[in-house]
């Protein structure tokens, strides 16, 4: 069927009699509120078995932003899913295939269609700038009390090291709920520093020092890995982290060789 015989049709049925659900517009209504429904669905329940464990406020964040973004999404990739399935089913072309059918009327001459599109469009990437925008903005605040650790990346492993203890190790460890900015930088080529359960991550740049925040909001370990391709042992560059108590921290802290006044001090524990 050409492209003029499916517009007549679909005219035909605008102003007929016919029940609005035996139209092809209706038939294409219901597929659409099915793959809608499917579509919001997921973006529930799919990134909970997706996603690893986030331990952290900044992954937090990106999972309720998967998470919005796949329902905002669902009904868009359900109406166009919606029109393709019954395209293929009612409107496939059933006569000699050595014949293409005549072309139909250049879509962009739709004015009514046009200003919807045009009109959801503009809705939709307003909605997802302020969102993004609102997000990125909160990971960007500063506290007072905020943990600093130094981050290195070097081909192939990560150095973590804690400013006022002279400490420098291969394991990252992080005291809960308490802020932590990453000082992140590369001796060598770009590397990617992606605390993997915190749910961010960014670019270890050779000569450069990149900001990374986040705060911890759950105990047990995680892994630290890199997420750029950067050489033959990219796979393997990788390293150990845990989230512990403050207490549990300062006492890290002396174990690896920080004097008691710095560790309570680091760790905020206090000696009373």
């Amino acid at each position: 069927m050409s492209f003029e015989s499916q517009a007549d049709d679909i005219e035909h049925d605008v102003f007929s009699g016919e029940p609005f659900f035996s139209r092809p517009g209706g038939k294409i209504f219901i597929i659409w509120l099915i793959l809608t429904a499917v579509g919001v669905l997921i973006g529930f329940y799919a990134p909970h078995h997706l996603l690893p464990s986030l331990d952290a406020s900044t992954g937090t964040d990106v999972f309720r932003t998967i998470v919005f973004f796949t329902v905002l999404a669902a009904p868009v990739a359900g109406f166009v899913y919606a029109v393709a399935a019954y395209s293929l089913i009612a409107w496939r072309h059933t006569g000699d295939q050595d014949e293409p059918p005549p072309d139909g009327p250049a879509v962009r001459g739709n004015g009514p269609m046009t200003v919807l599109w045009l009109v959801v469009s503009t809705l939709l990437v307003i909605v997802l700038l302020v969102w993004g925008l609102a997000v990125w903005s909160a990971q960007q605040v500063t506290h007072p009390n905020t943990l600093q650790v130094n981050v290195t990346g070097q081909q192939w492993f990560w150095t973590f090291s804690y400013p006022g203890t002279n400490i420098e190790t291969r394991s990252l460890v992080l005291p809960l709920n308490r802020p932590v900015e990453f000082n992140v930088t590369s001796v060598d080529v770009t590397h990617g520093f992606w605390p993997v359960n915190m749910g961010n991550q960014v670019d270890a740049n050779p000569g450069e020092v990149t900001v990374l925040r986040t705060t911890p909001n759950r105990m047990g370990h995680f892994e630290v890995r890199c997420s750029q391709l950067c050489g033959l042992y990219h796979s393997f560059m990788y390293a150990s982290g845990s989230v512990v108590t403050p207490s549990q921290f300062s006492r890290w802290l002396r174990s690896q060789g920080a004097s008691a006044t710095s560790a309570n001090q680091i760790a905020r524990v206090s000696t009373s």
